[in-house]
């Protein structure tokens, strides 16, 4: 893992009072929706998060994060995901073997969207390897998985 730490001049007259470190790292962020049972998103709405536990679905993906030492390494902190709630909306074309509506449908579904980061150093069949674990363990079809191209993180030195 690629590291920087920064240490900025502070602006103003009273420079020398202000120090702030930042360390930076690059990283791929890794973004799959997800989705979840009308109820479990609305329960996480209301701030109940232990909802994501018990959602069936999303059970899956939160083994492939516990199993994966690759992803979420925050130092101290292992297995970091975000997860922002929303839909997702997609036609149904002939040939398709949907797990949710039928050929020809406009579905909506309940959708988590999770985030998570590895090292951009990560060798790639290691990370071809996760990203494979995350698509089989889907329940979609077609599962939406992003990849970014590097990026860096900034927290506190």
């Amino acid at each position: 893992m690629a590291t920087t730490t920064i240490t900025p001049r502070a602006a103003g007259e009273d420079r020398a009072s202000v120090r702030t470190t930042v360390r930076r790292r690059t990283v791929r962020a890794i973004k799959v929706y997800w989705p979840v049972a009308e109820a479990t998103l609305a329960a996480c709405a209301k701030g109940d998060l232990d909802a994501l536990r018990a959602d069936e679905s999303f059970a899956s993906l939160l083994h492939v994060l516990e199993a994966s030492p690759e992803l979420g390494d925050f130092g101290v902190y292992d297995d970091v995901f975000e997860v922002a709630l929303g839909a997702e909306g997609f036609t149904i074309r002939p040939g398709a073997r949907p797990s949710l509506g039928s050929v020809g449908g406009r579905v909506l579904s309940s959708t988590l969207a999770v985030t998570t980061y590895v090292d951009a150093a990560a060798d790639d069949d290691a990370l071809a390897q996760v990203l494979a674990r995350i698509a089989d363990a889907h329940p979609w079809e077609i599962p939406v998985i992003e990849l970014s191209a590097p990026l860096d993180l900034v927290s506190r030195a």
